[in-house]
């Protein structure tokens, strides 16, 4: 063959192989579109869930709200019980001290008095209390004698 010949054999060739890469190029572009055209599609499916999610997200919100105010309602309640308690420990205390003031055998200056302990005492006549049967004395108080 002459030089020509292969010349144009050459172009030829040329001419179909950029003429095949050109067809796969516009196929892969076909695929491509057709894939994210898929994609496109299954996010606006997705996209319809999104108000119902959103209407569950907000309910969650409102129920957890509802709770932590409830708590606190709860917590309030507990709070006030615990000063009623007190309250009445206070006058239960102060009656006890205003009885053991009022009770001729109950020492209430003494340095371990305590309101309502001396309950035992009352049972006996104090003349006749041994320090060792002495109920308000403690085991740690050293055995010593009031004077």
């Amino acid at each position: 063959m002459t030089t020509t010949t292969w010349i144009i054999v050459l172009v030829v060739v040329l001419v179909v192989v950029a003429l095949a890469a050109w067809l796969i190029t516009q196929q892969r572009k076909k695929k491509q579109h057709e894939q994210a055209e898929r994609l496109r599609h299954e996010a606006h499916e997705h996209a319809a869930e999104i108000p119902e999610t959103d209407v569950r997200a907000k309910e969650a919100e409102a129920e957890a709200e509802r709770a932590r105010l409830e708590a606190e309602r709860a917590q309030e309640r507990a709070r006030e019980a615990q000063v009623a308690v007190t309250q009445q420990q206070a006058v239960h205390e102060d009656r006890l001290r205003t009885a053991d003031e009022v009770d001729p055998r109950v020492d209430t200056s003494s340095g371990d008095y305590s309101p309502g302990t001396s309950s035992e005492a009352t049972t006996r006549d104090p003349d006749t209390v041994l320090d060792a049967d002495d109920p308000r004395r403690t085991e740690g108080s050293g055995g010593t004698h009031r004077s």
